[in-house]
């Protein structure tokens, strides 16, 4: 007898074949069987005129602290997702070498969005990461990438400077290090200081060693606005030099100027495949960004860190006004600017945009900001409306070009998340699902695909990712008619609709809109 059925349900496996009638059998943690009326098991799950799909797979997320903050997250179990690939944007909790401690945990929590309960959080290692999570437990399989930031924090500080060859040679062996522990890859965070310092010499000798050990280069492009061709170009100069397997992450044009150019930036990367260089990437399927508000200061204004951005900040130095205004304008302008969290410095500020706070206050929108940085201490989560629904919707149709939230696992209790983090936090994946079928993009059988098998084999994950006998049993049941987001972004907390069931290695983690088993996963290693 098994240990689940799932009878009835329509199969769509991952694989883009046509969706099929069967039952599915889950034992021991694994996909037992799937035909009609396959046997009997010990649960039965009904899941008649429902699709039961591979459990869908973030594969840019921010998630390294949820398993660690000691209060149940689950924003990401409600949208079907087993498993998330944590560490993005240059940006994880490890390797963090003794001594550099504080700082890491500075430069983590300072482009955070949840909460850490009081807690201060670094990582040697990433086996010291398996440890601690193995010992709190998770409730999805989380895989690490090593942030390019922090081990450059961790080699050589925050410094605006290339690596001396000896900082470039410990770079190396900590990222082999990392890599032969079991990390998906590594991440760039090109508009995220320390990351953003990089050159792309460095950022290619850090590539061969991702490509000794099969893993990804996935990138926060040093542009997504104004200069994102030659931001494109960069990074297909590096895999084309390394032979890197190249994931660009969270691929969008921003601003006005570079709307309806989104057929040829896609042009330019199938170019590139075509030539043979492996490039894969990832869309969350929104018109807005959200990242911190000092997105808007220039690189050379974060070198030192926090007390030298305010320092710069109160100063005015140099450039640093001109360059600010340049660049709010270039993510929309003050009024497409949403202030969504200031970290319980100024509640009394979140939910306005930058314009209307300007106004309140009889401010230019330039000195808005900075009085918004100084008073938080430089520690703003913003929302930016700034992308083309029309470039989005053609990236989101692309076949090489997966699901990826760059959101959080997150509390749905308020005493935790007391602010409204981007929706994608909580419905990336029902409100992909909602637009194919809106939009009628695509069939089912390719959006599965692009949640679940396309990012299993970027990420060599090759036991998950679709339904075969002998597979991991990460299984989402949904409904393709109902499935859909209910956050907004102004209240973001909220369960998506449509989602039935979630098995995390077998188990029954999520049912009917109630999460059952806070436990069920485990750290996923690139081995």
């Amino acid at each position: 007898m098994y240990d689940y059925v799932l009878k009835n349900g329509w199969i769509v496996d991952g694989s883009r074949e046509d969706p099929y009638r069967a039952d599915l059998c889950i034992q021991d943690g694994l996909i037992a069987e799937i035909a009609p009326n396959a046997g009997e098991g010990r649960e039965t799950v009904d899941a008649s005129g429902l699709i039961i799909s591979p459990g869908f797979i973030d594969i840019h997320a921010h998630s390294d602290a949820s398993p660690l903050v000691g209060y149940p997250v689950e924003s990401k179990l409600a949208q079907g997702v087993t498993t998330e690939i944590c560490g993005n944007c240059g940006i994880s909790l490890l390797p963090t070498e003794p001594g550099c401690e504080a700082a890491v945990q500075e430069y983590f929590s300072s482009e955070l969005e949840m909460p850490l309960n009081g807690k201060q959080i670094t990582m040697p290692s990433m086996s010291a990461y398996v440890r601690a999570v193995r010992n709190s437990g998770t409730a999805l399989n989380v895989g690490m990438l090593v942030g390019h930031g922090t081990l450059r924090l961790s080699a050589m500080g925050f410094v605006d400077r290339p690596p001396t060859a000896q900082e470039l040679e410990q770079m190396k062996a900590l990222l082999d290090r990392e890599l032969s522990g079991g990390a998906m890859g590594m991440s760039l965070g090109l508009i995220y200081p320390p990351s953003a310092y990089g050159t792309t010499g460095e950022l290619a000798e850090l590539a061969k060693v991702i490509k000794k050990h099969n893993a990804i280069l996935a990138v926060h492009m040093r542009s997504e606005s104004v200069h994102i061709f030659e931001a494109v170009d960069e990074m297909l100069s590096v895999a084309e030099k390394s032979g890197v397997h190249l994931e660009i992450s969270h691929l969008k044009l921003i601003g006005k100027p570079q709307w309806g150019r989104g057929r040829e930036l896609l042009q330019k990367i199938r170019d590139a495949r075509a030539r043979g260089i492996h490039v894969t990437c990832d869309q969350y399927p929104y018109t807005a960004s959200s990242t911190a508000l000092t997105a808007l200061m220039p690189n050379w204004s974060h070198a030192g860190g926090n007390e030298e951005m305010l320092r710069r900040l109160r100063e005015r130095e140099g450039t640093l006004c001109e360059e600010m205004a340049q660049e709010m304008e270039n993510r929309g302008g003050p009024g497409a600017i949403l202030i969504t969290s200031t970290h319980g410095r100024h509640p009394d500020y979140e939910g306005k945009t930058i314009d209307e706070f300007a106004k309140e206050f009889s401010l230019t929108p330039l000195d808005a900001v900075i009085r918004i940085l100084l008073e938080c201490e430089v520690s703003v989560a913003c929302v930016f409306f700034c992308i083309s629904e029309d470039d989005m919707l053609a990236i989101m149709a692309e076949p090489f070009i997966c699901v990826g939230s760059d959101g959080y696992s997150f509390s749905y209790d308020k005493q935790y998340t007391k602010t409204n983090p981007h929706p994608r936090s909580f419905a990336t994946f029902p409100q992909f699902f909602q637009t194919v079928r809106e939009k009628q993009l695509m069939s089912i059988q390719d959006a599965v695909y692009k949640a679940t098998a396309l990012p299993a084999q970027i990420l060599g994950l090759y036991d998950r990712g679709q339904l075969k006998k002998g597979m991991a049993a990460d299984i989402t049941i949904f409904d393709r008619e109902r499935i859909a987001s209910r956050s907004t972004y102004l209240d973001s907390k909220v369960r998506p609709v449509g989602i039935s069931y979630v098995f995390v290695g077998g188990k029954l983690a999520y049912c009917n809109g109630r999460t059952v088993d806070f436990h069920s996963g485990k750290v996923l290693l690139h081995l």
